[in-house]
């Protein structure tokens, strides 16, 4: 019975035992959770959300900057140096990566002793505020491996360690905070576009905000601005971006060629203000990049050449190249005249019929259409070549001469004048219109007598 008893006793004992190692060791784990979680929390450097920011300041090396968001847009407020546009990109960047902002190391209490080591006695500095109190990120020397950057907050007191990888998008500099773009405007914002170009005006060209289209100036009125060539030059020269963009330096004028630029390009945009770039061809690479001068923000930016080939345009790359004198199924009567042909015909192309010296024409037969067709767009169709609106020659000996009469009585005559063996001035109803068209189309095997001809041949025409 005795020792019955002895074994009950040491049982209990036992079981007291691992009961007590138990709890033991469960008090021990709880309490390394509650320190792991309170370690995680530590480590949550910000979290905010980015919507609540509408300021952000920066100190660096290069300066201090302030920005604050304006209709959706960051403006530069305060700023070290010449004013300049903001790069939207980078200063919302830091704004979104600064929101919820991680550590993964602390590196003990912050002091004198440890600001100096890890370079935090003079940081880089970004303060974020708005409807909140101001977040404060203070940023020292990357680690040895580069995986990391030291830093620190307003509100909490030891010193961390933060991916590079995210601080990239924190750490900046006064380059990184410009805009790289050509122009910081929308496509709709622009309204005007000059260019000069070694000194001369080359072109200028205005949005009429009542009638909605881009015109040349009064001089140029006889030519209709081809819309779609204006809106591609406006599309890149809006969405352009330096390949490089240079350290501001008080010589770069001259340095660069910017004091003899090949071209000046002024854009104009609705809220009246505007911004001139000047163009210039430097250095051993002058035929693959061209450098942009960007006056306002004293910027040297360079871009691929063959992007900006707008500097080397002409009005006459952005007028309708081909403009319709006559339309063949409007037309009632026509005639031609010229050294090679005198050509009189009537006509109706909706009934399918035409008249010349006295020989009907089947227009319904496909092929005579055809080649009637061709024959008559040869002069209906005026190839603008050039431009030439200082000039004003005289109509006198034309070269070939159109005259056609509508559905409606209109009368258009058309007169091409000759300028030099090539190409010939082109009038309308005895009015220059500062246009030129090649000669190719009144002689030779492309002309509109050998035009004719195969027409004639295959509507059995005996000229």
């Amino acid at each position: 019975m005795k020792k019955a008893i002895i074994a009950i006793v040491a049982l209990l004992a036992a079981a007291g035992i691992s009961i007590g190692a138990f709890l033991a060791v469960k008090s021990k784990s709880e309490k390394e959770t509650k320190q792991e979680e309170s370690q995680q929390t530590d480590f949550i450097l910000f979290d905010f959300e980015s919507d609540s920011i509408n300021k952000v300041e920066i100190s660096c090396s290069d300066g201090d900057y302030s920005f604050e968001l304006s209709e959706d847009k960051w403006l530069l407020t305060e700023n070290t140096g010449t004013p300049f546009d903001v790069n939207q990109v980078t200063v919302q960047g830091i704004v979104t990566f600064m929101s919820d902002l991680q550590a993964v190391e602390t590196y003990g209490s912050l002091t004198d002793e440890s600001k100096a080591k890890y370079g935090l006695d003079n940081p880089y500095i970004v303060t974020l505020s708005g409807d909140v109190e101001p977040y404060t990120l203070y940023l020292g020397n990357q680690s040895p491996t580069g995986e990391y950057y030291y830093g620190y907050t307003g509100t909490k007191s030891n010193v961390y360690a933060i991916p590079t990888s995210i601080i990239n998008n924190i750490l900046t500099t006064r380059l990184g905070l410009k805009n790289n773009d050509l122009l910081p405007y929308e496509s709709s914002e622009i309204i005007g576009l000059e260019l000069v170009r070694d000194g001369e005006e080359i072109y200028t060209l205005e949005y009429d905000t009542e009638n909605n289209y881009w015109k040349l100036p009064d001089k140029y009125e006889m030519l209709s601005v081809d819309q779609t060539k204006v809106s591609n030059v406006i599309a890149l020269i809006t969405r352009l971006t330096a390949e490089i963009m240079l350290p501001e330096d008080e010589n770069d004028i001259t340095t660069y060629g910017f004091d003899k630029p090949i071209a000046e390009f002024t854009v104009k945009v609705n809220d009246g203000t505007e911004k001139t770039l000047l163009f210039s061809k430097y250095g051993q690479d002058a035929e693959t990049y061209t450098y942009v001068y960007n006056q306002e923000a004293k910027q040297v930016e360079s871009f691929y050449a063959y992007d900006l080939d707008f500097i080397d345009k002409t009005p006459v790359d952005f007028v309708l190249r081909s403009v319709e004198c006559a339309n063949l199924y409007s037309v009632t009567d026509f005639e031609i005249i010229s050294d090679d042909l005198n050509v009189e015909i009537s006509l109706n192309a909706n009934e399918g019929w035409a008249k010349y010296d006295g020989n009907d024409i089947d227009l319904t037969n496909a092929s005579v259409l055809s080649y009637f067709e061709n024959f008559f767009n040869r002069f209906a169709y005026v190839s603008i070549e050039g431009i030439d609106v200082e000039n004003s020659p005289e109509l006198e000996d034309p070269l070939f001469t159109a005259k056609f009469t509508d559905v409606n009585d209109k009368f258009t005559k058309i007169d091409f004048v000759g300028c030099d063996d090539e190409s010939c001035y082109v009038f309308v109803n005895d009015e220059y219109t500062g246009t030129l068209t090649n000669t190719e189309f009144i002689s030779g095997n492309d002309s509109v007598a050998a035009a004719f001809e195969l027409f004639c041949k295959q509507a059995g025409i005996d000229k």
